[in-house]
Order: C-alpha cells, then sequence, then structure tokens
C-alpha cells in the first residue's frame, strides 16, 4: 500500500492497518516534508513557542516499519497503478491512499492567514510592539465557505488572555461570514462560543464577508470600512485536483462510504482532499479508520468494514479553559454534547482512534 500525505489521515491509516492487518500489508509513504506536524496546535504558537507538535517521519517509519519516500505527489496512473513523484520517480502500487490535504488559499489581501509561515511571530510582533500607541485594533475573519471554523474563534480567545495577562489594551473583534459561530455544531455550541466572546470583551460580527485590508482600513462588503490595526483570517479550501483522479465541486476527489475514489476500486482518499464537505482533523481519521477497514479486509484480515459514520469531537481552547464538544452528524437532528470533562480519551484536540494514543506515548 502506497499512502501519499503526510497529515493526520495519512498516518491515522497506517496505525489503523498496523492494527487490523499486521504484516498483511506493506506500507510506504509518500511525503515531502521531514516531519509529521500537529497543527491543531498551531493557534497556541503566537503564545507559546514550542506548542506545535513535531515528531521526524524517520522516528515513525521505524516504529510502524514503513518506508518513507520524502518526494510529493504529483500525479496517478490509475491504470498502470502507478504515481508520479516530484523527484521524477515512479512509483508502483497494489492499493494507493491520497491524503493529500487541500490546498489553503489566503482570502484577504494584507491579512495574516492562520497556518501560513510567519503568522505566529507576525501576530505576536503586532500584540507586542513598543511603538503602538492606544489599544490594538485586530480584527479575526472567517471567510465564506469554510465549514470548520473553531480556529478563529480559539485564536480571538487566547489573543485576549495573551493581551490581558501582558497588560496590553486590545480591541478584538470576530468577523465571520456563518450566521451563528460554529455554526455547523449547532446553537448549543454557537451559545458557547458567543457567552466566550462576550466574557472576554471581544465583539461578534456574524454573517459579513471581509473583502480587502488597505491602509489601516478592513472592508466589509455592503458595509463600508473598519480601523484596524492588524487582521487574522483563515485560508479558503481547495481540492488538490490530483492529475489522473477525477474530481468534483472545487477539485474535491469524490469518494464512496468506504473512501474509494469514484470509478476507481483500488485508490482511496480520506482527510480534507475529499468532497465532505466539513473538514476536521477528527472526520478525517474517522475516514482513515473506515478506509483501512476496508483494505485490511481485502488484504484478508477478520475486519468487517463499515461505512463511514462523521462524528465530530472538537476541543475549544478559551482563556479560561478547554470545553469538549460532541455531535453525531448521522442523526436526523443531531444534538452537541458539550462538558468541561473529556468527552473521548486520551483527551487529544484530535480524537483519532489510533493516533491520539499513539501520539501520547510519543508526547509524555
Amino acid at each position: 500500500m502506497l499512502v501519499a500525505g503526510g497529515g493526520v489521515a495519512a498516518l491515522e491509516a497506517m496505525l489503523a492497518l498496523r492494527a487490523l492487518a499486521g504484516e498483511r500489508v506493506e506500507l510506504r509513504l509518500l511525503a515531502g516534508s521531514p516531519d509529521f506536524v500537529y497543527r491543531p496546535l498551531q493557534v497556541l504558537e503566537p503564545f507559546e513557542a514550542d506548542a506545535v507538535v513535531r515528531i521526524p517521519w524517520s522516528e515513525i517509519a521505524t516504529s510502524l516499519e514503513l518506508t518513507h519516500i520524502p518526494e510529493e505527489l504529483v500525479d496517478v496512473d490509475p491504470d498502470a497503478h502507478t504515481v508520479h513523484t516530484t523527484g521524477g520517480h515512479v512509483s508502483e502500487y497494489d492499493v494507493l491512499l491520497l491524503a493529500v490535504g487541500a490546498v489553503r488559499r489566503p482570502v484577504i489581501p494584507g491579512a495574516l492567514t492562520i497556518g501560513e509561515p510567519g503568522t505566529s511571530s507576525a501576530l505576536r510582533a503586532l500584540l507586542g510592539d513598543p511603538d503602538a500607541a492606544g489599544r490594538r485594533r485586530i480584527g479575526f475573519v472567517s471567510p465564506p465557505g469554510v465549514s470548520w471554523t473553531l480556529a478563529i474563534y480559539e485564536l480571538a480567545l487566547l489573543t485576549a488572555r495573551w493581551a490581558e495577562a501582558a497588560g496590553i489594551a486590545a480591541e478584538l473583534v470576530v468577523f465571520t461570514a456563518e450566521a451563528q459561530p460554529l455554526e455547523v455544531m449547532g446553537a448549543d455550541a454557537s451559545e458557547l462560543a458567543r457567552r466566550s466572546l462576550a466574557d472576554h470583551g471581544i465583539r461578534l460580527r456574524t454573517g459579513t464577508l471581509a473583502t480587502v485590508l488597505s491602509d489601516g482600513r478592513m472592508w466589509i462588503d455592503g458595509e463600508g470600512s473598519v480601523p484596524v490595526d492588524g487582521v487574522v483570517a483563515l485560508p479558503r479550501l481547495e481540492g488538490p485536483q490530483i492529475g489522473g483522479v477525477t474530481d468534483g465541486d472545487g477539485g474535491f476527489i469524490v469518494v464512496d462510504e468506504h473512501g474509494r475514489v469514484d470509478g476507481e476500486p483500488d485508490v482511496y482518499a480520506a482527510g480534507d482532499a475529499t468532497d465532505f464537505p466539513v473538514k476536521q482533523g477528527g472526520l478525517a481519521t474517522q475516514q482513515a479508520d473506515t478506509v483501512a477497514a476496508h483494505i485490511a479486509a481485502r488484504a484478508g484480515a477478520s475486519v468487517d468494514p463499515m461505512p463511514f459514520a462523521p462524528v465530530i469531537r472538537a476541543t475549544l481552547l478559551t482563556a479560561d479553559g478547554s470545553r469538549f464538544m460532541r455531535r453525531d452528524l448521522t442523526q436526523r437532528a443531531p444534538r452537541t454534547d458539550i462538558d468541561d470533562r473529556p468527552l473521548w480519551w486520551p483527551p487529544a484536540k484530535i480524537a483519532g482512534q489510533h493516533l491520539a494514543p499513539y501520539l501520547a506515548t510519543l508526547i509524555s
């Protein structure tokens, strides 16, 4: 099996295959980065320099007995069962998993984009600028088309906590295209987000479309402009558009209930690259588990592969602790469970069945 991609879906799938299929499957990983990066902790990076966890793929490769190919995927030839890589190599496969993630696009020229290099240090510099007079006016933007918006609320809340502790006067405003904050998690989660923001003096503007940052002002579609010293925005996600693989709306890969790519029985996909509308790390691991079970059964393991049944598990990092949320999207009228105690174990940001306990052993 060849796994293309270096994120949580790729690692979860390989962990699940080792658990389910053992030596029945030979694992090879195609990932250009030397490290696995645990991205949900990036919101802490402006305030904690070592917040983001990075684990060398060489260490993971040894523990899982897999081969790491330090290159990126270019395109796929499903008929020949081969892929082309950035190093100009051709690699064969019996089964291929595309876990390459989505393409992240900045949406507001001049704004800082979450996940982009330099964003954390630039936000910290903005907050700590000794020459800045008066209050720091910072906008946090979630643009239209973004289904998973948790990070923008976390970053605003964490910024408020840091500014208060540092004695810095800050005027923080969240601008979201959502009708309600954390809309995909339901009304109770929206109320939690509203209350948390209000408790820390952060203003919330819903149903707004921020378009351009220019000359210290951010323009809101249909409303004019507001003065800001800086803006941090979520990126818009686009599909990877891999050569040789048919994609659907927005370039995302169309898959069936077991993660098989439409029309290609030996090619699977999981994570943000797929056409499932909610792009979230925990859901990516669930997709990876679905794929792993189907492949393990094909390899002769005693596994009953079940279709993808999405359940969102999310942790909101607030200024005064964490809130755990769970919502089963398979229900006709899904409710949201919210607690300040963990609703899963270990209580990792990404609640991957195999990923969370595996990372806990490496990080502890």
